[in-house]
């Protein structure tokens, strides 16, 4: 597929994900520099934009400040919504620092003695946290699992092929004005085995290989 064809899947993936404002975030690679120790040095432009879109986001009192619910959220906005709660427990715990002010409670007789340390629900998370939080899970992601997702809504019945019936449905969808025969071009570029429409495959490699 030429460049537009390649523009409107990134488009068409972008408004299928829920608060998502950067059509080409979702198909950047995942790794950037490889080299690079840090996971925040590793992973695109992109996907860095759509963490930082997220940390404002969540950050409901604009405090510069997640706490444990805004994390998780946040998380779950960027598609890492399976992490388990002790998984989430434990990275947040990992970056963040106490809340400003916190003490530990006074000892009360016939009571328990309190924390000498802060709790979940006393801690936050810095934007430099979130972002070395975010990054290390991005980066560890399957770039081709959210490819796949995205091949799905493109694929409409599931024949495992994008035939040219299925890109001027998504054309039209976004309201673009392309013509049939350009359509068809798109389509017939990647179908290297000419069998009616783009693969799987051939999906994956529009994107991964670029």
């Amino acid at each position: 597929m030429n460049n537009y064809a390649s523009n409107s899947m990134n488009e068409y993936g972008a408004s299928a994900r829920p608060g998502s404002t950067r059509p080409g975030s979702r198909f950047a690679p995942p790794v950037r520099n490889p080299e690079h120790a840090e996971p925040w040095d590793q992973i695109s432009d992109e996907h860095r934009n759509e963490i930082n879109d997220c940390f404002h986001l969540f950050d409901m009192n604009k405090d510069e400040q997640l706490d444990f619910s805004e994390f998780r959220y946040a998380l779950q906005a960027l598609g890492f919504s399976n992490l388990s709660r002790p998984d989430l427990i434990a990275a947040f715990k990992s970056a963040a620092r106490p809340r400003p002010g916190w003490t530990p409670l006074p000892s009360l007789p016939n009571q328990p003695p309190p924390q000498t340390t802060p709790g979940v629900v006393d801690l936050r998370l810095s934007r430099e946290g979130f972002q070395a939080v975010a990054a290390r899970y991005v980066a560890a992601r399957d770039p081709r699992e959210e490819l796949l997702k995205t091949f799905a809504l493109f694929d409409r019945g599931g024949k495992g092929l994008i035939t040219v019936d299925d890109l001027r449905s998504v054309v039209k969808e976004l309201g673009e004005d392309v013509g049939d025969g350009e359509i068809h071009s798109m389509v017939e570029q990647f179908d290297v085995e000419a069998k009616g429409g783009v693969s799987r495959e051939e999906f994956l490699g529009i994107f991964l290989d670029r």
